[in-house]
């Protein structure tokens, strides 16, 4: 059986690899970026690219949007177009990480045009895009998201169905803030190590064969942070976003979130000082001015490393 055409809105460091994933599942796709070199790059690898918000719109009954945040999601559903086009008993497939509360709002907003929405954020970075091994979180009516699991399963390996609508962006909030808590927490523990005189290695080891273990020390120190690549593809003022978002949520809900809160200043600080555009393990570089440490590897104790820089 032939599959449906899904459009995909915003190319960049996710959307481009998840629409491979369902080009590669023999999904049909139609791409739309204002920013051109993601869209060359996946009609390259056999996707179609959209003129226009309106013309992806019309052309798709399945539309996914891949976007930095809910003000940028409204003003390209609303305002630039997409929803208008969008024909009724189509789907918006929300993957990226918003606001609950504006989520439900955007919803509302669909349903009046006879338009489904299905919230679906998703964890495991760029590497988990390429793999095709991203966890979904999803949220909205259930016999929707039962429709669309094949979908998600061309780009994910652990789907979930939490609830209702802005479920999922909840829970993306919430795992985030575990996310960044941890990568903040990690920097702290490896830079006491090394200034107590414990190599980082073997700090680590010792970490990630005991109870202080996370996806922080077991992946991104590693991957990201020993080596000073950090290129994860995510940045600090994303993190930072993100982390407000479950702060709101907290605050919403009568929830006190003291360590989180602790970690929002952190990522706060971190733009205070430029770092907004930066991968969001650097966050592990203030902690080495802070401490006068090195956590590449190099087990160095420099009591005027970066000269008060920040």
């Amino acid at each position: 059986m032939e599959k449906e055409t899904v459009g995909i809105v915003g190319i960049g460091h996710m959307g481009l690899p998840m629409a491979r994933r369902l080009l590669a599942a023999g999904y049909p796709v139609v791409v739309y970026d204002p920013q051109p070199a993601g869209v060359q790059l996946a009609v390259a690898d056999g996707a179609e690219a959209a003129e226009s918000l309106a013309a992806l719109g019309e052309r798709c009954l399945t539309v996914i949007t891949m976007l930095p945040d809910s003000t940028i999601i409204d003003a390209v559903v609303r305002a630039e177009g997409l929803g208008e086009a969008m024909a009724p008993a189509s789907t918006l497939i929300d993957m990226s990480t918003a606001v609950p509360s504006r989520t439900v709002a955007l919803s509302r907003w669909l349903a009046e045009r006879e338009i489904a929405m299905l919230d679906a954020p998703v964890s495991g970075g760029v590497a988990g895009a390429e793999r095709g091994s991203l966890t979904i979180m999803v949220g909205g009516p259930q016999s929707l998201f039962e429709r669309y699991i094949p979908l998600f399963e061309a780009m994910g390996k652990t789907i979930h169905y939490v609830g209702g609508t802005g479920s999922g962006h909840t829970i993306k909030a919430i795992n985030n803030m575990v996310s960044a808590t941890t990568m903040a927490v990690t920097s702290e523990a490896l830079a006491l190590a090394v200034k107590a005189g414990i190599g980082v290695e073997t700090a680590l080891a010792v970490i990630n064969s005991g109870t202080g273990r996370s996806w922080s020390s077991e992946y991104k120190f590693p991957t990201f942070v020993l080596n000073h690549a950090f290129n994860s593809g995510f940045s600090i003022g994303l993190m930072r976003k993100d982390v407000d978002i479950a702060i709101e949520l907290g605050q919403e809900h009568a929830v006190p979130l003291f360590v989180a809160a602790a970690a929002q200043q952190l990522y706060r600080f971190a733009i205070g000082h430029g770092l907004s555009e930066q991968c969001h393990t650097t966050i592990a570089t203030i902690l080495e001015e802070m401490a006068g440490v090195r956590l590449d590897g190099t087990h160095e104790v420099i009591a005027n490393l970066g000269g008060g820089g920040l």
